[in-house]
């Protein structure tokens, strides 16, 4: 089933600190319902739409909106939702009455403390679950989304859990950005990718056990290796489409810095975060496949002003260039020749002796 997000506003009703919307919520509405019907028919197939806010369920027109959507012809139609209002009794048969076939919940951890912690919203966990359970109850498909912070990532295998116990057939995970709220917290909230890797393998592994898909976007696939095999060649996997019944800026372009050039995995790759690069730089980049002979080698020609600091600082440079190899020229090394050593290894950088 192929799905595509179709936001319609902004409003929400809680205050996660990760959101990537909180300077679009003050400066725009919602879409009326003139505008969403257009928006529905613009879409480019009708197989499955996801409705998202902002919290889409805050819209007193809902319903009228699932009929839209329904009228359309879409074969399914989901609401991204954090639970809040699908926890009521009776709110999900109503909306499975209008139209709806699906539920994508938010879902950021698996224990209260720390899903209500990165939702600055007590009681939210216990809401989705309540939500959850009264969903599947309603005959509605489940699939969970949760964003992947330094808090949360380390937990993913847990999450998943939960959300198979609770019915999910698949979890989505995003990597967090610094956008929005997330800016001021960046540090501390989001994690390093190279953080990432063992618990996407935790999780797939778990997923495999609750029968439940597992998905992971905004993640370059050459840092977790078993992003891989989830990934496979599904590129809505890699890059969902998204589209905005309101017309607001245009997210930026993913980056491609050199270590992605000749990457044979940039097919399913969503590209790399500018923000991510400008704070942590590129060399937990691998790229897969072969390289242009001489692209993967560098020299590093040792100035007399050079100290061990900046030719540390320099082989990172090299490395997030694309640089596999390297040479070393100029004043001898002596005295810096252990710690660029050890640096060369952490980076995965082999030194090559000159004849």
């Amino acid at each position: 089933m192929r799905w595509t997000d179709l936001r319609t506003g902004f409003r929400c009703n809680q205050g996660c600190r990760f959101c990537d919307q909180e300077a679009l919520r003050a400066a725009h509405g919602e879409a009326s319902l003139p505008e969403l019907a257009a928006a529905l028919a613009r879409l480019p197939h009708r197989e499955g739409v996801v409705l998202a806010g902002g919290e889409i369920t805050l819209r007193s027109d809902l319903l009228d909106l699932l009929g839209l959507a329904r009228q359309a012809g879409f074969q399914r139609i989901a609401l991204q939702t954090n639970g809040s209002v699908l926890a009521a009794a009776g709110a999900a048969g109503a909306l499975r009455a209008a139209g709806l076939t699906d539920v994508a919940l938010a879902l950021h951890a698996p224990t209260a403390a720390v899903h209500d912690w990165l939702t600055r919203t007590p009681g939210s966990f216990k809401r989705a679950v309540a939500s959850a359970r009264r969903s599947v109850a309603a005959g509605l498909g489940l699939r969970v989304n949760t964003v992947l912070t330094r808090t949360g990532a380390p937990l993913l295998a847990e999450t998943v859990g939960v959300a198979g116990a609770l019915g999910a057939r698949s979890v989505r995970a995003h990597v967090g950005r610094e956008v929005g709220a997330a800016v001021g917290e960046a540090r501390m909230l989001l994690p390093r990718w190279e953080l990432l890797a063992e618990p996407i393998r935790a999780a797939a592994e778990r997923a495999r056990a609750e029968g439940v898909e597992l998905d992971v976007v905004g993640l370059p696939p050459c840092v977790a290796p078993d992003l891989l095999a989830l990934l496979g060649d599904r590129r809505d996997v890699a890059q969902p489409d998204r589209y905005s019944a309101i017309a607001v800026e245009a997210a930026a372009a993913p980056l491609w810095p050199p270590p992605c050039t000749h990457c044979a995995l940039r097919p399913i790759c969503p590209g790399v975060d500018a923000a991510y690069v400008a704070r942590w730089g590129t060399e937990e980049l691998r790229p897969a496949g072969p390289q242009p002979p001489g692209a993967a080698h560098a020299v590093l020609d040792v100035a007399d002003t050079d100290n061990s600091r900046t030719l540390r600082q320099r082989l990172v440079k090299l490395h997030g260039e694309g640089a596999r190899t390297i040479t070393f020229t100029g004043r001898p090394l002596e005295a810096e020749l252990g710690a660029l050593t050890r640096e060369c290894d952490r980076l995965g950088l082999v030194v090559q002796t000159t004849d």
